[in-house]
């Protein structure tokens, strides 16, 4: 939940950042029950590895209350 919560935050950033790239489509991963060190171990997840060499990842985020997943990712979206 964490990474999930990494990468769709850095993915919103970088589109509502950049109006030059309004027009592309944003990717948004929302991975339930994927641990914080799972992309440690890259070279077992070539998806994974593509996805952090090619797109943008954060290092923390203070997920919104309670911590289960619908409500954030209401909170992601809105």
């Amino acid at each position: 939940m964490f990474l999930k919560r990494q990468v769709f935050c850095a993915l919103l950033l970088l589109g509502a950042g950049l109006p030059r790239l309004a027009a592309r489509p944003l990717l948004v991963f929302l991975i339930d029950g994927f641990r914080h060190d799972y992309m440690d171990d890259l070279q077992n997840l070539p998806g994974f590895r593509e996805l952090v060499h090619n797109g943008v990842k954060v290092d923390y985020m203070t997920p919104d209350f309670p911590s289960l997943s619908y409500p954030n990712y209401y909170t992601l979206m809105t």
